[in-house]
């Protein structure tokens, strides 16, 4: 976990090729807002051009600006990773 300002971020993950990735974690965002805002708003909040995802559970996926909405089942379930091989 890292902070920005007062905002924290939920993960930052490294590659062994060194490649960064930036995570926030929410079981549900869909219906809150508050919530929505939250998690959005400290990836935003990161100036570098790594990849930045939002995951969640079951929320329909959303799309806002440079920021990845992912489904963990569908994420895993896949196969697939943050981009990472």
């Amino acid at each position: 976990m890292g902070r920005i300002g007062k905002l924290e971020c939920d993960f930052a993950m490294r590659s062994p090729e060194m490649e960064c990735a930036y995570v926030q974690v929410a079981m549900i965002i869909l219906g809150d807002r508050a919530t929505e805002d939250r998690e959005y708003r400290t990836l935003e909040r990161i100036r570098d051009s790594w990849p930045k995802f939002v995951i969640t559970r079951s929320d329909p996926v959303q799309h806002c600006s440079d920021i990845v909405h992912e489904n963990v089942p569908e994420l895993f379930g896949e196969g697939r990773t943050f981009g990472y091989t």
